[in-house]
């Protein structure tokens, strides 16, 4: 009992470690409760968060290069990251809702599929941005073979660029 006393006597003493302490420990929950509740998928997040902004730095150097910059650009890019969160936060309680543990397989397809989706389109519009700044730089099968892909929605689309 008495180890406890002075662990307690420690913390009383540190206010500053105290605080730091739990204030970790409630921004551990947190990220625990949006993980289980609200969205896990951090390597998609990631590349989709690299890809809009990569998107929204060569849509301003393209706007730059011909002399056509505007507010709605920025404002595109907010919008493209509230929608894009919201649509990844749907697809993700979808999935992990326990009542649907039946139709996981179909909700794993829908998941994958949305997901590759909204990365794909994102992808299209980095690569036909980056064919605009430096025209003949970008082959034009490698954004039909994604457009394709992006038309269809089907993921063999993908795995099997000549059917």
């Amino acid at each position: 009992m008495k180890k406890l006393f002075d662990f307690f006597e420690y913390f009383a003493s540190k206010p500053m470690i105290l605080a730091s302490t739990l204030l970790i420990s409630w921004l551990k929950a947190v990220f625990d409760l949006v993980e289980i509740h609200l969205f896990n998928d951090w390597d998609v997040l990631i590349a989709l968060l690299i890809l809009v902004h990569l998107d929204t730095f060569l849509g301003f150097w393209n706007a730059v290069k011909t002399k056509q910059v505007s507010s709605r650009g920025f404002s595109k890019y907010f919008e493209k990251l509230v929608l894009y969160f919201s649509a990844l936060i749907v697809i993700h309680v979808l999935y992990n809702l326990p009542s649907m543990a039946g139709a996981q397989v179909v909700l794993g397809w829908f998941k994958a599929s949305a997901q590759s989706l909204i990365v794909v389109r994102e992808g299209i519009s980095v690569l036909e941005l980056v064919g605009a700044i430096r025209p003949g730089l970008i082959n034009p099968n490698i954004l039909s073979y994604l457009k394709k892909f992006d038309t269809s929605g089907k993921l063999s689309d993908l795995q099997n660029p000549n059917p």
